[in-house]
């Protein structure tokens, strides 16, 4: 890419940015990028255009190539996409400190998360002098994987076995698989539990695309475990189970402790192993305030798992 010495026709940080949208959009696949792009810049496409337009007769080299669903940034725009990110995090950065303001941040999590961790790690972050304000968006793991790949999100936190490839990511914690079923059920009274116990009860899970169904299921089908009830959240598999309806598996970070009146046995032994992440693109990872919150987020983690 040739050096630039030409002052820019226009506003460079806003064409810059319609360029890191206009790439995100491409990069999420569909043939209506430039539409979905000018949709969230609240511009028309032709407006769009332009601007990438000027970008590259400025730079002076084509940044994108390709029509319609083709449609990809060069090798000197997947360049200038990389710059452009960093001197747009900068100039974010600069404008917040000459306002005295803190960094706002939209993470994407799971439940678990969202009850369990969270709290505390987002009373500490809004406490610090300009620390940096949480915006919580409920999301189990694909889809909060998604949000994080469109860039809807700063920040998601998900539970799997790995950490999805092409995006950094900070391993939290190992969660805990429960195994709930009422105080006056026979198998309350068991020192241990096997798959063939757990299976022989009528199950109260979460509906399909639940990862922790899916890591129940795997185990006991093949036993003749069946699923009596499907519910939306732990809150209702608890009440439930209370009832005497059947047994619930619960997935805890470590630390946390099912109460009430119903018996909990920790069971994760017997199944997948299954970790809490922290994810997010390259470019946000290395944004100082995504480095603030995951940093907060694991020292929660290791305090629940040194109870």
């Amino acid at each position: 890419m040739r050096i630039i010495r030409t002052a820019y026709p226009g506003d460079l940080l806003l064409h810059l940015e319609s360029f890191v949208v206009l790439v995100r959009h491409v990069r999420a696949g569909g043939r209506s990028a430039v539409e979905r792009a000018a949709t969230e810049l609240h511009v028309d496409r032709s407006v769009l255009r332009r601007r990438i337009q000027s970008l590259s007769t400025w730079v002076g080299v084509p940044l994108l190539r390709g029509r319609g669903s083709s449609l990809s940034p060069t090798a000197s725009g997947a360049r200038l996409l990389d710059r452009a990110n960093r001197l747009l995090l900068a100039a974010g950065e600069v404008a917040a400190d000459a306002a005295g303001s803190r960094e706002r941040l939209t993470v994407a999590c799971t439940g678990t998360v969202t009850t369990e961790l969270l709290p505390r790690a987002l009373l500490e972050l809004e406490r610090r002098p300009r620390g940096v304000q949480l915006v919580v968006r409920r999301a189990g793991g694909a889809l909060c994987e998604r949000m994080v790949r469109a860039g809807e999100v700063d920040l998601g936190v998900l539970r799997g076995a790995t950490p999805p490839s092409g995006l950094a990511s900070e391993h939290l914690a190992d969660d805990r698989l429960w195994f709930v079923v009422p105080r006056t059920d026979a198998l309350a009274a068991r020192r241990t539990l096997s798959l063939a116990d757990m299976a022989r009860v009528p199950l109260i899970l979460y509906g399909e695309g639940s990862r922790t169904r899916a890591r129940v299921m795997d185990e006991l089908a093949p036993l003749g475990a069946t699923i009596r009830v499907e519910v939306d959240g732990k809150a209702a598999a608890l009440e439930y189970v209370r009832l005497g309806l059947g047994g619930t598996f619960l997935s805890l970070l470590p630390g946390h402790r099912v109460s009430g009146s119903v018996h909990a046995e920790d069971v994760t032994k017997h199944f997948t192993r299954s970790g809490f992440y922290a994810i997010a693109t390259d470019t946000a990872w290395s944004s100082a305030p995504v480095r603030e919150v995951v940093a907060s987020l694991v020292r929660h983690a290791q305090g629940q798992r040194s109870r």
